[in-house]
């Protein structure tokens, strides 16, 4: 079996998630794990960590992005530029790499559609100094991954995992006794799940099948390499069975809302959950309310009229 070593660089993001680890695999052929956000100081600390490393930005040979989010694919242009990696995501996400949007003006639309649907009050709307600056990015080729397929590494193969939830392409990464989880399973936060893709809905019955479908990985000496924070060891199971926890006490939330205060737009019921919300934090709250009110909808317990919800 051939050797191979792994690298982390923490890579600063403007996000609460806190750093970005961005995994550096030495071995043939040399492969990045996630990139960064799309940053001149992201960019800059990076490329210090690769001379500190000693692996040469023009010998990475392969990019791999776990999901579409401009803190993990933010400077794969850059380093495609330099080195003519090969750059890979989900193929429901390849768009987000060759169709970049640095002023993030379709986000915008897409987010004021859903201010909308959620029946936010104007005043309580974010404000257009919400939206972030202009992204350092450029559109480069990417190629499709599906889930089971297998990118050789020396004389083993990196796995790859669709686990929708945080956005529907997310995925996870298996090599050897490591496990590269990118948003999908973090040691310290939920990730929001509603939020990280407001393309799609029912996110967060897939979340919750993508953690029972990760958390059978669990073993004696597997690694969890996260998106954000620290690597957990022999952890999985026990960190999956807290999130699912996690949801499952906030689905009861929704429902305890509803049968105290009747029929309750998105809004009302995320603003009963996480309290006074402002600027970003408005959608990202009502986006995680909605995919609550999702799940429940589709378990029969609420019903759904007019952007209305009400118990069954």
């Amino acid at each position: 079996m051939s050797s191979l070593t792994i690298h982390t660089i923490k890579v600063p993001n403007p996000f609460f998630e806190g750093r970005n680890a961005v995994y550096v695999i030495e071995a043939d052929p040399i492969t990045i794990i996630d990139t960064g956000v799309a940053t001149e100081k992201a960019w800059g600390i990076l490329v210090d960590g690769l001379e500190k490393i000693q692996v040469p930005l023009e010998s990475i040979r392969r990019i791999i992005l776990t999901h579409k989010h401009i803190d993990h694919i933010g400077n794969a242009w850059r380093i495609h530029q330099r080195s003519d990696a090969e750059v890979f995501i989900h193929e429901s996400e390849v768009r987000f790499v060759q169709e970049v949007d640095p002023s993030s003006e379709r986000y915008a639309e897409l987010v004021a559609s859903r201010l909308d649907e959620w029946s936010i009050p104007a005043a309580k709307r974010p404000s257009r100094q919400s939206k972030p600056p202009p992204w350092l990015i450029e559109a480069c080729p990417a190629k499709p991954l599906v889930d089971g397929q297998e990118l050789p590494i020396g004389d083993q193969a990196i796995e790859v995992m669709h686990t929708p939830g945080h956005t529907f392409g997310s995925i996870c990464l298996r090599l050897e006794n490591s496990l590269f989880s990118g948003d999908h399973v973090l040691p310290g936060i939920s990730p929001n799940i509603g939020g990280g893709d407001l393309r799609h809905r029912g996110l967060l019955s897939k979340y919750l099948e993508s953690l029972e479908r990760i958390r059978g990985l669990d073993r004696v000496g597997l690694t969890t390499l996260p998106g954000h924070g620290n690597p957990m060891r022999d952890k999985l199971a026990e960190r999956c069975d807290r999130l699912i926890s996690h949801h499952d006490k906030r689905l009861g939330e929704v429902l305890e809302i509803l049968a105290s205060s009747g029929t309750q737009t998105v809004y009302e019921v995320a603003e009963q959950l996480f309290g006074e919300m402002e600027d970003f934090h408005v959608i990202l709250g009502c986006a995680e309310g909605q995919a609550h009110l999702d799940l429940l909808v589709d378990r029969e317990q609420v019903t759904e009229q007019d952007g209305g919800y009400a118990l069954v």
